[in-house]
């Protein structure tokens, strides 16, 4: 029996449903579905229903919820945080811009105490996407190329504080120590931007840039993410021009927001 037929399709049919499925808790409102819900809403089988959700889960497109048996789409749960926040709301458009032209997933990091959060993130169309993190993740600030350029923004005693509180926690990322967190932090300052590879993610380079406040303390970064094979030297550098004007873009309509 020739069963290439079968493995030909078998692939594009998987797709099909796993989009069906996110699509459907897209649509959601309230505190998502149930595999019952998503059963009945998309007629598929809930062995079949159970085995995308763990893909889609896998790959952080969908969330469970803590307590209840319901399944979220992550970018769903997080329509809410672009109405309430700003910098949301201005980085947005220009992080898709960024995504359609460079083809990569790009990040919106901020800094909440010794950790960075991403906010938000943008994904390209090229088929090997890096979704190192989603919106709401927290890691040891200088961890990852956005957070790593915002820390090397900071002031050095900052800094001292901030890999001395989380030095315990570095070596979860690919082995990272204080000793190389500062070697990245050098690096970071003599290009003014930065390139973190291989630490959070094997296999994934990303570039990251600061915006400062009029004091010239940071207040936010961008990133974009690719596989090591798409990040040479020459298109690392393409990649931190595009991000220094997506951010000179942003920056009047920060100050717009300060002075009002």
């Amino acid at each position: 029996m020739d069963t290439s037929k079968d493995t030909d399709t078998a692939g594009p049919r998987t797709l099909q449903r796993g989009l069906l499925l996110l699509k459907t808790l897209q649509q959601a409102a309230g505190q998502g579905l149930s595999v019952t819900e998503l059963s009945r809403l998309t007629q598929l089988q809930r062995p079949t229903i159970y085995r995308l959700l763990a893909a889609l889960i896998a790959h952080n497109l969908v969330a469970k919820h803590p307590t209840r048996l319901r399944y979220q789409a992550l970018q769903t749960a997080t329509n809410n945080i672009t109405e309430q926040d700003s910098r949301i709301c201005i980085m947005q458009p220009l992080m898709r811009q960024l995504a359609q032209e460079t083809g990569d997933a790009v990040f919106l990091v901020v800094r909440e105490g010794h950790e960075s959060v991403s906010l938000w993130r943008e994904i390209g169309a090229y088929p090997v996407q890096i979704l190192a993190t989603y919106a709401g993740k927290r890691q040891p600030l200088g961890v990852g190329s956005g957070s790593m350029a915002y820390l090397a923004k900071l002031d050095d005693q900052s800094i001292h504080e901030i890999i001395a509180h989380n030095a315990e926690r570095l070596e979860q990322y690919g082995g990272m120590t204080q000793r190389d967190m500062w070697q990245l932090i050098e690096n970071t300052r003599i290009r003014g931007y930065s390139v973190v590879g291989n630490y959070a993610v094997r296999g994934a380079l990303g570039v990251g840039c600061a915006m400062c406040d009029q004091k010239g303390q940071p207040i936010l970064a961008l990133s974009i993410t690719a596989i090591t094979e798409r990040m040479h030297a020459q298109r690392q550098k393409e990649i931190a021009l595009l991000l220094r004007q997506a951010l000179n873009s942003a920056a009047s309509h920060f100050s717009a927001s300060c002075q009002d």
